[in-house]
């Protein structure tokens, strides 16, 4: 079966789509009454968002947004251990120089960022009321 290769147009519009998925996810369960840990799963579901939506940004300028090395004559892309290229995370994509983000809304990311840290590795009980 013959590989089928994907245009930077096609990748970056997926990309845009998983964005939107997400936030619409992330809006979905916020106003869900029947969800008790929505403020987490919102938080964590509005990163997500605009991580894709940034990775699909630097792919339309040509910007590499996976992380690499240089060797001797080329770049060594760095992998998971399971074999997946190891992408920027939000707050890399924010503190690019070629990041469209204004300095407000970034700051507003990167508090989000710092919540997300909390629910990912709590030092106590994490509260954010019923919101």
């Amino acid at each position: 079966m013959a590989k089928h290769l994907r245009s930077t147009g096609s990748f970056r519009k997926e990309l845009i789509a998983k964005s939107r998925e997400a936030a619409l996810t992330a809006i979905r369960v916020f106003n869900d009454p029947q969800v008790n840990f929505k403020s987490e799963t919102f938080i964590v579901l509005m990163i997500i968002a605009w991580t894709y939506l940034l990775h699909a940004h630097y792919r339309e300028k040509g910007i590499e947004y996976r992380y690499y090395r240089m060797g001797l004559k080329r770049r060594i892309f760095d992998h998971t251990k399971d074999g997946v290229y190891k992408y920027w995370e939000l707050e890399r994509c924010l503190n690019d120089k070629n990041s469209p983000i204004d300095k407000n809304a970034a700051n507003n990311l990167r508090f989000l960022i710092g919540l997300r840290h909390e629910i990912e590795h709590p030092a106590g009980t994490v509260t954010f009321g019923k919101g």
